[in-house]
């Protein structure tokens, strides 16, 4: 009976443990964030998703940066401006960031699918440009501090 009982408590207990951390993963607004993004200089718009790798405690915003010119220049500018509205957004700030870049416009590009297949591979030479000591394939990650050191250069 005591055996019994400690697994459904310890059950529970987990339960709503994991259900806090995936409360807190839905507190990024991410059409809001998304609109915010859209006034980056050169962004033709941007999509914006949270996802959870591993455990729901693991939240991390995942952007595709819609921009007209996908060189490593402007995409570097881009990621700055990024920073600077992650770091100027509650649900965004102290998560990890994970930008991707397309070229061209929001509306070219039907579905997920497209955007993902469309991304520009530059954001090893981004992340050289800005300083970083790697980007993991296709994406830069920003963490918070990351994302804070970026936003201060531009300030």
């Amino acid at each position: 009976m005591k055996v019994t009982m400690r697994i459904v408590v310890c059950v529970s207990w987990a339960t709503l443990a994991l259900a806090g951390c995936a409360s807190r993963s839905v507190d990024v607004d991410t059409a809001g964030f998304e609109t915010r993004l859209s006034t980056v200089p050169g962004a033709t718009g941007a999509l914006v998703e949270v996802q959870n790798p591993g455990l729901p405690a693991n939240t991390n915003v995942v952007i595709w940066l819609f921009l007209e010119s996908a060189d490593v220049e402007s995409v570097a500018t881009a990621a700055r401006k990024v920073a600077v509205a992650a770091r100027g957004d509650d649900g965004v700030r102290d998560r990890q960031v994970n930008l991707f870049v397309v070229q061209g416009n929001r509306e070219d590009f039907r579905n997920r699918q497209d955007v993902v297949r469309n991304t520009v591979p530059v954001m090893h030479r981004v992340a050289e440009a800005l300083g970083l000591p790697e980007s993991a394939g296709q994406m830069l990650v920003l963490t918070p501090e990351v994302i804070a050191r970026l936003a201060d250069e531009e300030a």
